[in-house]
């Protein structure tokens, strides 16, 4: 071919590519600008729960894990550890009205068949980012936690990861994604155990109420201070103002606080801690022995079996003890001057 017509034609073949590569260009944009099937949208998200990526399944939302308040469930740590048992996730049909879609996604959890309906809105970020479905209804559920009264709890933990614990009220409201967690309240004394509950999240709500048991650490100090006070009680015959004891004990015989008359623990009673009741009790009866010098009768002895009930608080870390209802009672018939009874 000469080269006179190569050099006409050049300008048109420059011409066709251009235009080639600019409808070729434009066709990939408009590719590029179309949104993913919501349906896809939906079904990755379930998977994503499925995986325990917590942060990843609500970043294809409207509700992004770092905008949620108390959100600490909704990290991949705390996720990732939750009883989810998620499977087999598929879409069924989805619409499309405009930039609004819905359908639904099955899928299996611990086994059972579960259908959750999704709707999603289409986001325009403007060029260059590619419009793309967000799901407006995230299954995010309100967990409310309620600490028992009187539990003692210093911390709260849910699989592991720390909450605040509730204040005003005692009840804390945290949101939470479909699964299994485990709930507790923690004691830093060691006086007292957690009672772990299962909380199963497979709707809008739920809830859990959390209390902790005495442990065997409190058990064991309350009754040593329990014997401890007993045993102060006798080191001076008298029973001085020091010993809490003092009045229940002068009531098992009706005696008032005479110098003349003195008190021997003479059979130490066996006690034990009852975590119900918060209070240390006899087990097996002690024995106290009084005497007691007048005129009348010259110097004579009386005895009285006796059990113990002492009410135990605990505050601060710290355990008291009192004496409930006067702390001592009466367990056998108490030997007096003249009487015709076993044992005296």
């Amino acid at each position: 071919m000469p080269a006179d017509t190569r050099r006409r034609r050049a300008p048109w073949i420059i011409a066709a590519i251009a235009l080639v590569l600019v409808v070729v260009g434009a066709l990939g944009w408009v590719q590029s600008q179309r949104p993913a099937d919501p349906a896809q949208t939906a079904t990755r998200f379930w998977q994503l729960l499925a995986d325990g990526k917590a942060q990843d399944a609500l970043a294809l939302s409207s509700t992004p894990a770092d905008s949620v308040p108390n959100g600490l469930l909704l990290s991949d740590d705390v996720y990732g550890k939750a009883d989810r048992g998620i499977a087999h996730v598929k879409a069924g049909h989805f619409a499309r009205r405009g930039d609004e879609a819905s359908g639904i996604v099955s899928y299996s959890q611990h086994g059972a068949r579960h259908t959750a309906d999704v709707k999603l809105a289409l986001v325009r970020a403007g060029f260059p980012s590619r419009p793309a479905w967000q799901i407006t209804n995230a299954p995010l559920a309100r967990v409310s936690v309620t600490v028992a009264s009187g539990s003692h709890a210093d911390a709260l933990s849910v699989d592991g990861t720390s909450l605040p614990l509730p204040g005003g009220d005692g009840t804390v409201t945290v949101p939470a994604l479909p699964g299994s967690y485990d709930f507790a309240l923690s004691d830093s004394s060691g006086l007292f155990s957690p009672v772990p509950q299962k909380v199963a999240v497979d709707g809008a709500t739920a809830s859990v109420t959390l209390g902790m048991s005495p442990s065997k650490k409190l058990g064991d100090q309350a009754v040593a201070q329990a014997t401890s006070m007993l045993n102060g009680c006798f080191s001076q015959l008298t029973l001085a103002d020091g010993c809490p004891l003092a009045d229940g004990i002068r009531n098992i015989f009706n005696l008032t606080a005479e110098p003349s008359v003195t008190y021997a623990l003479t059979r130490v009673p066996q006690l034990a801690f009852d975590g119900k009741s918060m209070q240390v009790t006899s087990s097996a009866d002690g024995e106290i022995t009084t005497t007691q010098t007048d005129a009348r009768n010259g110097t004579f002895h009386t005895t009285a079996g006796f059990s113990l009930a002492l009410d135990v608080t605990v505050s601060g870390g710290k355990i008291a003890l009192a004496p409930h209802d006067g702390g001592v009672s009466n367990t056998d018939l108490v030997c007096v001057p003249g009487a015709i009874s076993a044992g005296c």
